[in-house]
């Protein structure tokens, strides 16, 4: 489906099908939005944000300019800890959009999830997402530094799971343009790409149950820092890299 298939589906509520069947018949008001929408991806903004939403495991979320628009990988990201996570709590550490958090509550009814994110913005958005998906009554929202809590939470979970900010400094500016447009302290994980996750590993062994899991999405080249740190870490007993669809090594998962 192209991106103009995608905005005149968005624009006049129906089927890609729908298109093909009958050539649409655009009213003034809708023709100048089509255009509009054209100009804003021409600027390089994401299509996500151009329409107010995007998919995520099969949810449909809200997002805007103050979040990261979520992608498969964090999907994959999902997809593993619902392997290890069947009940209990868990803690979100940069909750963005609420994604991960909405489909840990959606695909385990029982649980409990702490959410955390240091943009008041994000976490507005991220609540009346949870409210869409009726589990508002189910996860926390946080509004601090995300690595704040893994220091003062008194509790213990059963799932640690972060896609953090995990882009060297220098590697911004080479980012796609549209990346670009995405919130800059979601993308930014200091010199290495792992300022994040190196205070994670390091604090988050105290916050699990014995047998629980951290983890964690990261970036090309960055698995061998990371199951380096976490063997450093002691208290986790394994650790294991997994592969997106693509192939390349993304998800660190390390057990308590």
């Amino acid at each position: 489906m192209t991106e103009d298939e995608v905005f005149l589906s968005h624009i006049l509520n129906c089927q890609p099908i729908d298109l093909a069947l009958k050539k649409p018949v655009l009213s003034p008001h809708q023709q100048k939005l089509f255009e509009e929408y054209k100009q804003r991806r021409t600027n390089n903004e994401p299509l996500q944000y151009i329409l107010g939403t995007c998919n995520f495991m099969g949810l449909e979320l809200e997002v805007d300019p103050s979040v990261l628009v979520p992608r498969p990988e964090t999907e994959q990201l999902v997809d593993h800890a619902l392997k290890c996570f069947k009940v209990g709590r868990a803690l979100d550490l940069g909750t963005g959009s609420g994604n991960i958090a909405i489909a840990l509550a959606k695909f385990v009814p029982s649980s409990q999830i702490i959410s955390v994110d240091i943009s008041l913005q994000a976490l507005g958005l991220a609540q009346r997402n949870a409210k869409r998906h009726k589990v508002e009554d189910r996860i926390r929202f946080i509004n601090d530094d995300f690595l704040m809590p893994l220091c003062r939470i008194d509790a213990r979970y059963d799932l640690i799971i972060s896609n953090p900010p995990y882009i060297p400094t220098g590697q911004l500016s080479a980012l796609p343009r549209d990346v670009q447009k995405e919130p800059v302290r979601a993308l930014d994980g200091g010199e290495d790409g792992l300022k994040y996750s190196r205070i994670i590993i390091k604090y988050s062994p105290y916050l699990l149950r014995e047998g629980a899991c951290l983890m964690m999405e990261f970036g090309d080249g960055q698995a061998q820092a990371l199951k380096k740190l976490i063997k450093t870490q002691r208290l986790f007993s394994g650790v294991e890299v997994i592969r997106d669809l693509a192939g390349r090594e993304r998800i660190i998962k390390a057990i308590r």
